[in-house]
C-alpha cells in the first residue's frame, strides 16, 4: 500500500499518471514540440512580411505593420504545454481551441489588410500558407490523438477534479471544529457566570426581609383562597346573572354592573366596597329568595348547597373578618416591601434577574450555535470520510495498487 499525505498527493499522482502513460504521452509531446515550432514559423514569417518595408507607401506600411503585428500577438497568446504535468487533455483542448481561435484571426485580418500590399508579399503569402497548413496538420493528428489515444488518460486525469472537494471539507472541518471550540469555550463562560448570580441571587433572598415577605405572601395567597371557598355560589350567581340580562328574572334594585365586577374579582370587589358590604349582602338576598322559589332551574344539591352556603355567610359573619385580615397582611407587605426598598435590596434583586434573564438568552443562543456547529462539523467529517474512501478506490483502480490518502488538521 501507498500512504501520501493530502499535500502532495496531487504531484504523486501526476508522476504516476506520467509513468503509466508515458507512451501516449512521448507520442503527445512530439506533436506539441511540432505544434509549437510551427507557431515559431508563423511569427518568422511575419518579419519576413516587414522585409518589404521599402517597397510599398506609408499607409500600406501601416496596414503591413499591423497585420504582422496582430498575428504575432495572436501566436503569443497560445498557452503550448511544455513540462509533463502541463500535459493533460484540459492543457491540450485548450491549445486545439487556441489553434482554431488563431487559423480564424489569421483569415479575418488577412482579408481586411492583405489587399492593400498583395502584389508585393505573394512569396510570403505562399510562405504564411505552407506554415498554417502544416500546424493545420499537426492540429488534426493532436485532435485524432486526443480522441482515440487519449480516452484512458482523460479519464484518470479527471479524478484530479475531485481533489479540490477533499480540501474543502478538510477545511470546513476546521473551521467548524474552531468554531465549535470557540462556541464551547463561551458556553462554559456563560454557564459559570449564570451560576455566579444565581449563587448570588439564592444568597440575596436568604435576607430576613425577604424570608418575611415571602411567608407573608403566602399566608395572603391561602387567606384569599379561603374567601373563595367561602364565595363558592359563583355558579348560582353567573345563572343568576345570565337570566336576568335574558329578561327571564324580574328582580328589584338588583346592581347588574357589579355583578358582572363581582363575577370577575369577588375579593377585590368586596375589599372596596366598604364595611357593612350593602351591595353583596342585598345580592345575596335576592339570589337566596330566587333559589328558594327554584326559579334558576338549578339541581338540588347545587341549589341547597349554594343556599347553605349564603346562610353560612350571614350566620358566621367571617367575610367582614377575612377581609380585615387581608386588608391587614397586605399592608404589611407594603411595609415589607417598603423596608426592602430603603435597603436597597429591592433594586439588587431587580438587576441580579434582569442580569440572569439576559445571560440565560445569551446561554441559549450560544448553546444553539454550538449545535448546529457540531452538527455541521459531523456532518463534514462524515461527507470527507465517504468521499476519500471513494476517491482511494477510483484512484487504486487507476495505479493498480492500493494508496491510502493521509489526512491531517491543524486542531
Amino acid at each position: 500500500m501507498v500512504e501520501i499525505s493530502l499535500e502532495e498527493f496531487e504531484d504523486f499522482y501526476k508522476e504516476k499518471l506520467n509513468q503509466l502513460f508515458f507512451k501516449v504521452k512521448r507520442i503527445v509531446k512530439k506533436v506539441i514540440d511540432e505544434i509549437n515550432g510551427d507557431l515559431v514559423g508563423i511569427k518568422l514569417c511575419m518579419d519576413h512580411f516587414l522585409e518589404i518595408s521599402e517597397k510599398i507607401d506609408q499607409k500600406s506600411l501601416r496596414s503591413l505593420n499591423l497585420f504582422s503585428e496582430r498575428i504575432k500577438s495572436y501566436v503569443d497568446e497560445i498557452k503550448v504545454p511544455e513540462s509533463d504535468n502541463e500535459i493533460n487533455y484540459t492543457n491540450l483542448n485548450d491549445l486545439l481551441n487556441s489553434i482554431k481561435k488563431l487559423f480564424t484571426s489569421i483569415n479575418e485580418i488577412a482579408r481586411k489588410s492583405l489587399p492593400k500590399f498583395q502584389k508585393e508579399v505573394q512569396p510570403e503569402i505562399k510562405e504564411l500558407d505552407f506554415k498554417t497548413r502544416r500546424l493545420r496538420k499537426k492540429q488534426m493528428i493532436l485532435d485524432k490523438l486526443l480522441r482515440k489515444k487519449y480516452t484512458d488518460v482523460k479519464n484518470a486525469e479527471a479524478l484530479l477534479e475531485r481533489l479540490p472537494k477533499i480540501f474543502n471539507l478538510k477545511e470546513n472541518i476546521e473551521k467548524s471544529k474552531s468554531d465549535l471550540d470557540t462556541f464551547e469555550k463561551d458556553l462554559k463562560e456563560r454557564e459559570e457566570k449564570l451560576k455566579q448570580l444565581n449563587s448570588e441571587l439564592v444568597n440575596l433572598e436568604k435576607d430576613e426581609l425577604f424570608k418575611n415577605l415571602e411567608e407573608r405572601k403566602e399566608e395572603l395567597f391561602k387567606l384569599r383562597i379561603s374567601i373563595n371557598d367561602k364565595l363558592g355560589f359563583k355558579k348560582a350567581l353567573k345563572k343568576f346573572k345570565f337570566e336576568i340580562e335574558k329578561g327571564n328574572l324580574h328582580v328589584p334594585n338588583i346592581d347588574l354592573n357589579y355583578l358582572r365586577d363581582f363575577l370577575k374579582n369577588p375579593i377585590e370587589i368586596l375589599s372596596n366596597e366598604g364595611q357593612n358590604l350593602q351591595n353583596f349582602t342585598s345580592t345575596l338576598v335576592q339570589l337566596r329568595r330566587i333559589l328558594e322559589e327554584n326559579k334558576l332551574n338549578l339541581k338540588s344539591d347545587i341549589k341547597d348547597k349554594t343556599i347553605e352556603q349564603i346562610n353560612d355567610i350571614f350566620n358566621k359573619k367571617e367575610i367582614n373578618k377575612d377581609l380585615d385580615l387581608l386588608k391587614s397582611k397586605n399592608e404589611n407587605i407594603k411595609e415589607i416591601e417598603k423596608k426592602i426598598s430603603e435597603a436597597g435590596l429591592a433594586k439588587k434583586l431587580e438587576e441580579l434577574k434582569n442580569e440572569i434573564s439576559v445571560n440565560t438568552i445569551k446561554f441559549e443562543h450560544i448553546q444553539t450555535d454550538c449545535d448546529r456547529r457540531n452538527k455541521d462539523y459531523n456532518k463534514y467529517l462524515n461527507a470527507l470520510k465517504e468521499e476519500r474512501e471513494a476517491y482511494q478506490n477510483l484512484i487504486s483502480e487507476v495505479t493498480q495498487e492500493p494508496v491510502k490518502i493521509n489526512i491531517s488538521f491543524s486542531f
